[in-house]
């Protein structure tokens, strides 16, 4: 992509622009210089030469950095660089005598520059400044990003690229035709055709504006970082944009740690066999409930003496231990088991039975923390178009409760790990191909889902988009809006470029512009281009 580098671009391969080599402060001194000699070129009385020489010293120290860019963009083969069209331009207008609107046009540009990079300096501030100081390598991450923002970041950006790659090739090609031919078939002089013609390239460099989509999606990163939403890949935030489903998984995203043994109730044994007994029948599950049940115990288990285990998501487990069934589950299951219990014994809540050789010998009665944040954060996603679903091991009641209580009406029980993934493949079968799904969960399979992004609750892995704590879940309607408002500020500064550059190429061949105020308007829509992205959504 041709582009004007600034100093966040100067060390990346698609970088087409000047990159500075003095510091700001000692731009402006040479700048005032060139002012100075300018004006004392036309009004001292001096030989012509002096004078000439004058002038020629005044670009040359304004300008000697552009052309030494445009050197090693030349060595480098990177003939449509912005320091060679930039030289290109101010040269051929000199050589016509055009000397003061060349020597004007390169302190206008130059001027230009400085203060476009203090406008996007004082943006990436603003992007930074609620970030923690003491930051992790997630908020490094985060800056690294923004330093950088080149063509690599904005997916708008990279999509226009080649497209506009070749307009300005095209463009800058009718120029210099423009420049040779239209005195060989008008009454136009050579000097009004080249001036032209440089105007014509000056227009078609690749604008400010444009430059500040990738600064738009970086700002977007930094925002999210502050909302809690960590996002490390740049096209995350397009594939934010076109959020339509998230589904939540309730381990540990939803519910904040496992689940808790509230209460153990037992006609016929005393506490520490019932316990025992609950722990050899939970031993060998993977449901997460189980991990409550052997927390609790702190005696020790001869797996030799489990036998013919049963794992049954959302209902419970069984076992056979020295020829006795023994289950423990849900109420449902024991009723597709054809056991009853009578009234007192049945308990409200999240309760496993325990079941020995078919008899009833008592109850586990659990207590889970539902995320606080977790319901506004359903209903914040919701006035955004966003559905909220959940999936989770509890059999249909349990998850049924947790569902309603955090306002989601679409839920999945008794899902496994397999499960999950398996709902969330279909639901993204279900979904349009322009709509992303979202999948939220605390567990690392060690592999992406089949949604479009990943997020992870909890320390980061290899395979998640974004990452969260469990209670950083509530950033996540922030996240969305961030990344539509970006997007939305990206089409408005894309708008403004293409109007600007319409405007400047009709100025240009029609003859009604300078060199300089073609510079300044175009450098005025790259300004309001980057403090446009102020504006983005916190």
């Amino acid at each position: 992509m041709v582009i004007i580098v600034n100093q966040c671009e100067h060390k990346h391969e698609y970088s087409k622009g000047i990159k500075p080599i003095m510091p700001d402060f000692v731009t402006l001194v040479r700048l005032a210089i060139t002012v100075i000699l300018l004006v004392l070129a036309y009004t001292i009385s001096v030989a012509q030469l002096t004078s000439m020489l004058m002038l020629i010293a005044a670009i040359l120290i304004s300008g000697f950095d552009i052309a030494i860019s445009a050197v090693y963009a030349i060595l480098r083969k990177d003939f449509f660089n912005n320091s060679c069209i930039v030289l290109i331009a101010a040269a051929a207008s000199f050589a016509v005598g055009c000397y003061v609107e060349a020597t004007v046009f390169v302190v206008v540009y130059q001027a230009c520059r400085v203060f476009y990079e203090y406008a996007e300096k004082r943006t990436k501030r603003a992007a930074t400044g609620d970030l923690p100081k003491n930051s992790d390598e997630s908020f490094s991450k985060q800056r690294s990003i923004l330093n950088r923002c080149d063509g690599s970041i904005s997916a708008i950006r990279a999509k226009l690229e080649p497209t506009y790659t070749i307009a300005v090739k095209a463009v800058i090609a009718a120029a210099i035709l423009f420049s040779v031919l239209m005195p060989l078939i008008t009454d136009m002089s050579y000097v009004m055709s080249i001036r032209r013609g440089a105007m014509l390239m000056i227009a078609i460099i690749p604008a400010s504006a444009f430059a500040s989509l990738s600064l738009c999606t970086a700002y977007a990163l930094c925002r999210s970082a502050a909302a809690g939403i960590i996002i490390d890949a740049p096209e995350t935030v397009d594939k934010a944009t076109k959020l339509k489903t998230i589904v939540f998984d309730k381990s540990d995203v939803i519910t904040a740690g496992a689940p808790k043994i509230a209460a153990m109730i037992s006609p016929v044994l005393d506490k520490e066999s019932f316990l025992r007994s609950c722990a050899y029948i939970a031993f060998k599950s993977e449901q997460r409930i189980a991990a409550a049940i052997a927390g609790a115990y702190n005696g020790e288990i001869c797996p030799e003496y489990i036998q013919e285990f049963n794992d049954i998501p959302g209902y419970g487990m069984e076992v056979k231990i020295e020829g006795r069934q023994m289950l423990l589950g849900t109420l449902k299951l024991l009723e597709s088991r054809g056991i009853s219990l009578d009234a007192a014994s049945v308990r409200k809540g999240n309760v496993l039975y325990l079941i020995i050789a078919g008899r009833y010998a008592g109850a586990i009665v659990f207590n889970e923390n539902i995320n606080p944040y977790a319901a506004k954060t359903v209903s914040d996603l919701k006035a955004l178009g966003v559905t909220s679903m959940l999936v989770a091991e509890d059999g249909m009641d349990i998850c049924e409760k947790t569902a309603k209580s955090i306002n989601i009406s679409d839920f999945f029980p008794c899902c496994d790990t397999a499960k999950k993934l398996l709902v969330v493949k279909n639901i993204r079968q279900s979904l349009d191909q322009d709509d992303t799904l979202m999948y939220v969960s605390a567990e690392n399979v060690g592999y992406h889902s089949d949604a479009d992004l990943d997020a992870r609750v909890g320390e980061p892995t290899d395979t998640e988009d974004l990452r969260m704590s469990n209670i950083g879940i509530f950033g996540l309607p922030s996240m969305v809006s961030i990344a539509r408002s970006a997007r939305k500020i990206s089409m408005q500064n894309i708008a403004l470029c293409a109007i600007v550059k319409a405007v400047l190429i009709a100025l240009a061949v029609t003859g009604n512009a300078t060199l300089w105020f073609v510079a300044l308007l175009d450098f005025a829509a790259g300004m309001f281009g980057v403090l446009n992205i102020s504006r983005i959504n916190q």
